[in-house]
């Protein structure tokens, strides 16, 4: 195991999360009840990179992969930190925030931050993307009404 993965098993150890890691040492695996229900959280950790990958409950479905598509391009415009991504051959949707590692781990404050932040913006946008797939609501509107 990497000294950064060992470092964010003691960050998460220490913030008393349960995870699963996987045997490599390199992916970490939490679940954080929501208002939609249970996002899986992943956290992966290499020498040069941090990603936390963020998955709400359920995966798009095929005919409306397109209109989610678009409204994922009008949610990540102007956003800081991390996006939206949407796999449009299997309806995965995710928020991905990625963090470069050079000498030194993100410190606890900013572990902080970014961890929750994944799930504070599926709870934001996705009851637009659900009035979107199962409403057929206008996508411009959907995503504004998220962004009010």
């Amino acid at each position: 195991m990497s000294v950064f993965a060992e470092q964010l098993c003691a960050y998460l150890d220490q913030s008393g999360l349960q995870f699963q890691q996987s045997d490599d040492g390199t992916a970490f695996q939490m679940c954080f009840d929501s208002d939609h229900g249970i996002n899986r959280v992943l956290v992966l950790v290499s020498d040069d990179l941090l990603q936390i990958l963020t998955y709400p409950p359920n995966k798009v479905v095929d005919r409306q992969r397109l209109s989610i598509a678009h409204a994922v391009v009008r949610a990540n415009f102007g956003l800081r930190i991390g996006q939206f991504e949407l796999d449009m051959d299997d309806g995965e949707l995710r928020y991905r925030i990625a963090v470069p590692l050079s000498d030194q781990f993100p410190a606890d404050e900013t572990l902080d931050c970014l961890l929750p932040l994944g799930g504070a913006m599926i709870e934001r946008y996705h009851p637009a993307f659900l009035s979107i797939i199962y409403g057929n609501e206008d996508v411009e509107l959907a995503i504004k009404a998220a962004e009010l």
